[in-house]
């Protein structure tokens, strides 16, 4: 039997139902338009809100914003991290640059051709100091294999340096080979000294007699050498942390700092022939009443300059008779602009009239014959001043920090030249050649200081 057409099956069912559902069909769709059409214009509506506000403000965002806080401090932050990357200053005589890691230690050849630093990228630099105040700045480099060099020291000939090896805790010996112009040809390992800290090696210092060679752990020890790398003497210097451990400039005294409040120095006593014989206790420094972070000593090791974690620093004469029993005797002390959770390094000038204190970024400078600041640089480097040196003539102060070493005109130096000069001069009894050197020296300081407004 045939089945029905489709449209037959259509309109039977289909239909029927449409026409049954119309207008229940027709109700919901109107009534779903309506509902869109109001939610559309609320969603609308909100949206202008949300847009208007930040419209309107959007003129106003330029001047709010040039005063909001986290806008203004992002153009300080520029402007004050650029110029401690490109320092400049009436002292600044020029930066070296080339290191591309943190220098921590500098040191002058005896000759003061030469200024070696090191620094934990793997490198050491030998700069001449006879190009300071050109563009360019003459240097060779040396590369520390597989580890970095954290104090260096030249030896009393100027044909080698001594350096501590950061990882490994041990000195290299490395020997120059010059050409004959003068310059450095090249750099060469000479010999490694034992490991005989298992501690951090603090402090290292070469005797100018060449005599011995002295390193100092973190702890409480102090090792003697002899130049080949044999152990002489060891001794406990009591101080519960080392500090600072140096060799005094005329090789007669090794010196060391901590957290007791005192310096203490030994005598390095040699017999005639050149053999050691032994170490004695020479003396101490004493005054502060905290751990003393820095020493130093003059070129002539009369004075010896200290800073301490109390603030102060003190300047000693040491040109006494210790072993009749005589004391040290206080000179000058005063207050310095000290950051006791940062590194602090101080420096004498060779005639011992001028001192220099590096704390955190900040640069003191002092005159010793007043025994007042007369600068403050407070911003040196964006991070710590790691060291600080005077040449050996006295006429610059020399910091390194970050990767940069800043060379500086020792200003205070001539004030004191100048001073000096002039209280001479106005003595009695002087020779014309006297009073002709004095003339010429006070006539050179007052040009210079001329510069600078001084």
């Amino acid at each position: 039997m045939d089945s029905p057409p489709f449209s037959e099956v259509l309109q039977k069912t289909v239909v029927p139902l449409l026409l049954k559902y119309m207008p229940i069909i027709v109700t919901v769709l109107v009534a779903w338009v309506t509902i869109s059409q109001f939610y559309f214009k609320e969603d609308k509506a909100v949206n202008k809100e949300h847009e208007s506000p930040t419209q309107k403000p959007s003129k106003k965002t330029t001047t709010s914003t040039v005063n909001k806080a986290p806008k203004k401090k992002q153009h300080p932050e520029k402007w004050t991290r650029d110029p401690k990357q490109n320092f400049t200053h009436d002292w600044l005589v020029t930066s070296l640059k080339g290191h591309s890691g943190i220098i921590q230690d500098m040191d002058f050849s005896a000759n003061g051709k030469f200024l070696a630093t090191c620094a934990d990228d793997r490198a050491i630099f030998v700069w001449s100091t006879k190009d300071w105040k050109e563009k360019d700045h003459k240097f060779i480099r040396y590369n520390v294999d597989y580890d970095h060099a954290s104090l260096i020291r030249w030896s009393p000939d100027s044909k080698a340096f001594v350096y501590n090896r950061h990882s490994d805790n041990n000195l290299d010996v490395c020997k120059l080979i010059r050409k004959p112009d003068g310059w450095i040809a090249s750099i060469s390992k000479a010999i490694s000294f034992p490991k005989v800290h298992n501690q951090e090696t603090i402090g290292l210092g070469i005797a100018v007699t060449g005599k011995f060679i002295m390193t100092s752990s973190s702890g409480t020890e102090l090792v003697l050498w002899d130049l080949k790398g044999t152990e002489i003497s060891r001794l406990d210097t009591y101080l519960m942390n080392n500090y600072t451990a140096k060799v005094s400039p005329c090789g007669t005294f090794i010196a060391a700092s901590g957290f007791a409040p005192d310096v203490k120095l030994w005598e390095v006593v040699f017999t005639k022939s050149g053999e050691f014989k032994q170490v004695n206790r020479a003396f101490e420094l004493t005054g502060h009443t905290s751990g003393v972070f820095d020493f130093d000593f003059s070129a002539d090791c009369s004075q010896v300059v200290t800073v301490s974690k109390d603030g102060n620093w003190r300047l000693f004469n040491i040109k006494i008779e210790y072993a009749k029993g005589e004391e040290p005797h206080l000179l000058k002390s005063g207050k310095y602009n000290c950051e006791p959770n940062s590194k602090n390094t101080a420096a004498i000038s060779p005639d011992g009239q001028v001192i220099a204190i590096g704390s955190g970024s900040c640069l003191t400078v002092i005159n010793a014959l007043e025994g007042l600041v007369d600068l403050t640089i407070p911003h040196l480097y964006t991070g710590p001043i790691t060291k600080v040196l005077f040449d050996a003539a006295g006429e610059y102060i020399i910091t390194c920090g970050e990767k940069h070493v800043r060379v500086l005109h020792n200003v205070t130096g001539y004030k004191t030249r100048l001073h000096i000069a002039k209280s001479k001069l106005n003595v009695s009894g002087n020779s014309q050649a006297t009073k002709e050197r004095l003339q010429k020296t006070i006539e050179e300081s007052e040009n210079f200081l001329a510069n600078f407004s001084e």
